[in-house]
């Protein structure tokens, strides 16, 4: 019986930082006689997608993201049509698509989850030329991030800060067209999220039904509201995720369309990466199972 190619995507920055792979770890679960593992470890952002792509030339059956969402986004994002699946070793600090799916924080376990190699199929969003597996969101989710990104320590409370100082920032100076699976409105919001899981990371959520398999994407938006409001707001995604904020509006679809009529671009985030979209409109969408995504039995 062939080996079992299992590669490992390192990512030694994600999160706090300095991140490494115990070579001696892997070796106790994944054994020379049923597995041949590579651990490649990226210098850049474009090397995890570089490494990735060689890994799947190399005929990779496994390639494991090790790092935070947008290690996962990058590594996950070249498998889409490919046979691989991903498997994940958690060193990001929010974490909200390995939270998800239940991957271990202790890295022996989450070896023995690989080994196991039960898989599930997932969807994937899509944003124009990106795909995202968590979330996505404009406004001030994507300034949540900017936030975030800035802070020295990636910690609960340095999120929860960055949350707080999204909502009390100014407003955005937005007007949006939105077309939901056909149904049209227009809106000037304070935040449009969406999601395609249940959690952002750190055990906090705007969509706590959002599914991997449900074949929909879970929207929600919220537009101007008062100081008092905006704490409230906050206080409830990070503290009681299972509850809907009463002046949100929540949706669950298959295609969004935004048009944004005052500016030629987006600020957005996809799973915790800020991103500018150069383009006024954003289609927004769903790739039914369309990732391999290796889950504890």
């Amino acid at each position: 019986m062939p080996k079992k190619s299992v590669h490992f995507i390192l990512n030694p920055v994600s999160g706090s930082g300095q991140n490494k792979l115990n070579v001696k770890s892997i070796f106790s679960v994944l054994n020379t006689k049923n597995y041949d593992f590579r651990l490649k470890t990226s210098q850049t952002y474009e090397d995890v997608c570089q490494l990735t792509k060689l890994s799947i030339q190399e005929g990779a059956n496994v390639i494991v993201a090790c790092g935070g969402d947008g290690t996962i986004n990058q590594v996950a994002s070249q498998l889409i049509g490919t046979k691989v699946k991903l498997g994940i070793i958690k060193f990001g600090s929010g974490n909200g698509l390995a939270s998800h799916l239940g991957i271990p924080n202790e890295l022996i376990r989450a070896l023995e989850v690989i080994k196991n190699e039960k898989a599930i199929n997932i969807d994937v969003g899509t944003v124009n030329q990106h795909y995202f597996f968590s979330n996505m969101s404009i406004g001030v989710g994507a300034r949540v991030i900017n936030h975030y990104t800035d802070s020295k320590k990636r910690q609960f409370m340095s999120y929860f800060r960055a949350v707080l100082k999204g909502l009390l920032s100014e407003p955005f100076n937005m007007t949006l067209d939105l077309v939901i699976d056909g149904y049209k409105t227009t809106i000037t919001p304070l935040v449009l999220f969406i999601s395609n899981s249940n959690e952002m990371g750190y055990n906090v959520s705007f969509t706590p039904d959002a599914s991997l398999q449900d074949g929909k994407l879970d929207l929600v938006f919220t537009e101007h509201l008062s100081l008092f409001q905006k704490i409230l707001f906050a206080n409830q995604i990070v503290f009681f995720k299972k509850r809907r904020f009463k002046k949100a509006q929540y949706l669950q679809a298959e295609d969004i369309l935004i048009t944004n009529k005052k500016n030629e671009e987006f600020l957005t985030q996809l799973d915790g990466e800020s991103i500018v979209v150069n383009s006024n409109v954003l289609r927004i969408s769903l790739k039914k199972t369309a990732l391999s995504v290796i889950v504890p039995g």
